[in-house]
């Protein structure tokens, strides 16, 4: 797979308030992965990017000399703790769609800029047309896409359906992850184990089936991917809706990855109650927590900037001044390089039920 010109995401424009603009460095220990759905101005707009935005990204990648790698060169690179490109990015697609295939594909082909697209089986085989097909998946890698697993339904996954014991919700999820790569297996030949959770939904129990099962796992909350990653919560930017614009992006594309080596509450999911948590982040000492302005680092969450209180060198809580709306959110924690105008970037996600235990899609 070709390695070509490419990019590099950082902090939400909310985090950026009052800064001075991010100077064009490169990183050669992360990895920035985009992650779109929709490509179409006639789809829903908050998953979507038009398809002339969506030729701005890739152009303006191409034009500052941004890495577009592979998703597995990215894994290897990670994993045998080797350099990254200067400001590597992965770009990733959700769900599969037929639009994808229609206003983005040739895009990509013509920026020479591999991809992965997370499919559904289950819903291709029921909604012909809505989604790639597997001849259309097929054309595509063979043309450098890569193609992932992103569950057979599109569920809720980590929702234990009514009166579903653990046994049958674990049957239920290796429906859901193990069969769903069987059917990609079968009509694409064997592919590497990636999952993307649906709706970026998911808790302790999944995460441990995922890791059993071999794949590594991405989720929907911001941050660069990094050895500081975990393999079953690798981070990616969405670059849809309102993050599409590339005004903002630009920032995100300069992001480097917080050393987080331990957080709190490690499952998204909260209590209809916990309307205000507290977020607990601990930093592993070395050059990079070194380089970080730590009295600068700040946290975002819901339209309010929240100061973090220090209990060391290395570890620090921020407690949430509005409640929590019901559904998913995240709070973002940034702080300034010391050394470069960028900035590292941490995120946690949260997911509030309503008080029947549900939220919206």
């Amino acid at each position: 797979m070709k390695m070509l010109n490419k990019m590099t995401l950082s902090a939400a424009s909310g985090l950026l308030l009052g800064c001075s603009p991010l100077a064009q460095a490169g990183s050669a220990d992360s990895v920035v992965v985009l992650q779109y759905h929709h490509v179409s101005d006639s789809t829903p707009a908050v998953t979507s990017i038009d398809p002339a935005t969506f030729r701005e990204h890739l152009q303006y990648l191409q034009d500052h000399n941004f890495n577009v790698i592979d998703i597995t060169d990215a894994r290897d690179a990670i994993e045998k703790g080797e350099e990254l490109p200067e400001k590597a990015v992965v770009i990733t697609f959700d769900d599969g769609y037929q639009n994808v295939y229609e206003n983005a594909v040739e895009v990509l082909e013509e920026f020479e800029m591999p991809y992965t697209v997370f499919v559904n089986p289950e819903l291709i085989r029921k909604h012909s047309g809505h989604y790639m097909g597997w001849d259309e998946l097929k054309e595509i890698q063979q043309n450098g896409a890569t193609i992932a697993n992103h569950g057979q339904t599109h569920a809720h996954l980590i929702r234990k359906q009514e009166d579903e014991s653990d046994e049958e919700w674990r049957e239920r999820m290796h429906y859901d992850v193990i069969s769903a790569q069987e059917v990609i297996d079968e009509n694409l030949g064997e592919q590497q184990k990636y999952f993307a959770y649906p709706y970026g939904e998911y808790n302790n129990e999944l995460r441990a089936l995922l890791d059993e099962w071999g794949f590594l796992a991405f989720a929907q909350h911001s941050g660069p991917w990094s050895k500081w990653s975990e393999d079953t919560v690798i981070t990616r930017f969405p670059a849809s809706g309102i993050y599409a614009n590339l005004n903002t992006l630009k920032a995100k594309l300069n992001s480097k990855a917080m050393p987080v080596s331990a957080y709190q509450p490690e499952e998204p999911l909260i209590a209809n109650d916990n309307t205000r948590p507290t977020i607990s982040v601990t930093l592993e000492e070395g050059e990079t927590l070194d380089d970080m302005r730590t009295d600068a680092l700040q946290c975002f969450a819901g339209g309010s900037v929240l100061k973090p209180e220090w209990e060391s060198d290395t570890q620090f809580s921020v407690t949430l001044e509005k409640d929590v709306n019901i559904g998913r959110s995240r709070v973002n924690c940034t702080s300034p390089s010391a050394s470069e105008s960028r900035y590292y970037w941490y995120s946690v996600a949260l997911i509030r039920p309503d008080e029947t235990g549900s939220w919206p899609d």
